[in-house]
């Protein structure tokens, strides 16, 4: 596909995104997976996957390093191919997320700071280098939706005029959507919604402390979150994805979902879970100006994944797989 076509298909596709995405995050392995496990996540009736890359800060000082030796299979170039071709064999829709992990002692990557032009420059100049190597792979792979960043917002508010540059870079190799995956916390901060396809949001909400709550009690807690999603998207005039959405099996798991370090030793309670994904389904999917979502998350080792011991965010061999797999059913 020559350059001099890629804004006119660009226009045609941004007109049109027909199904919701009934999404699943796929997890990423560090030795190749068995593929054939996709007829598993086949079973959930979900029509979208997303596949994530990694680039990794090291210092306050560094610049973003990706695709480096030693890396886990899944965060090569080579390792996240592999997964979009298995996902497009089984006929998926993928979305591809560029993660940035900061690796240095107690940063994260939503509020990692340079100090000086100079730090700045040389972290835009391999940031760039990153996504537009992963938007080029993704063209070639006919990979339909892309982000251009996950969860780094004090870099986005703090350098619009280089994200709103490296959209423009992006779209001249790449013919699909484009979005960025905004932390729960901070999606009405990013600067250059405009700009993009659609809001991605990675939605961890509460939704209630109650240690099992009801479908009910989560519906009526979010109507404050839906209003304001509403506001938004109708504000930019861009419909939302949740690009994560997801809960631990555990009791309170509607609590700070986000909070996966504090609660590996919750009590397990996949019932929890289940209720806590019925709601997001009843409350979200039915709205005009969403989207749909993507799970978090789906191992392709199925059968060692999940279970009625397992308070992890997997769905898998639990109550909470069930009530994915009957709702994008119903609503493919």
């Amino acid at each position: 596909m020559t350059k001099f076509l890629l804004p006119f298909l660009f226009l045609i596709a941004s007109y049109s995104f027909g199904q919701k995405m009934n999404g699943i995050s796929v997890n990423g392995e560090k030795y190749a997976p068995d593929f054939s496990n996709f007829s598993y996540l086949k079973k959930t009736n979900a029509n979208w996957v997303s596949v994530q890359s990694f680039g990794f800060i090291k210092s306050t000082t560094s610049g973003l390093e990706f695709n480096r030796e030693g890396f886990w299979y899944s965060q090569t170039i080579e390792g996240v191919t592999d997964y979009i071709k298995a996902a497009k064999q089984n006929n998926f829709k993928v979305l591809l997320k560029p993660h940035t992990i900061v690796e240095h002692q107690g940063s994260w990557s939503g509020n990692f700071n340079y100090t000086t032009e100079k730090d700045w420059k040389k972290l835009e100049e391999t940031y760039t280098e990153y996504i537009l190597t992963f938007a080029e792979m993704a063209e070639e792979n006919e990979v339909d939706a892309m982000s251009i960043g996950v969860e780094i917002g004090n870099f986005a508010k703090k350098r619009k005029t280089y994200f709103s540059d490296l959209i423009k870079s992006v779209r001249k190799v790449y013919s699909g959507k484009l979005t960025y995956c905004a932390n729960w916390d901070y999606y009405q901060g990013i600067p250059f919604w405009k700009e993009l396809d659609f809001i991605g949001i990675d939605s961890y909400f509460s939704l209630s402390n109650k240690e099992t709550p009801s479908v009910e009690q989560c519906i009526k807690n979010m109507k404050p979150i839906k209003l304001a999603l509403k506001r938004t998207s109708q504000y930019f005039g861009k419909k939302i994805v949740f690009t994560e959405f997801g809960f631990q099996s555990r009791n309170q798991a509607g609590f700070e979902p986000w909070n996966w370090k504090g609660n590996k030793k919750a009590v397990v309670n996949t019932e929890a879970q289940a209720i806590c994904y019925q709601a997001i389904f009843d409350s979200f999917w039915c709205e005009d100006w969403s989207l749909g979502g993507f799970s978090w998350k789906w191992y392709l080792d199925y059968s060692k994944s999940g279970g009625a011991y397992d308070n992890s965010y997997s769905p898998q061999n639990k109550p909470a797989e069930k009530v994915i797999s009957s709702f994008y059913n119903k609503n493919s």
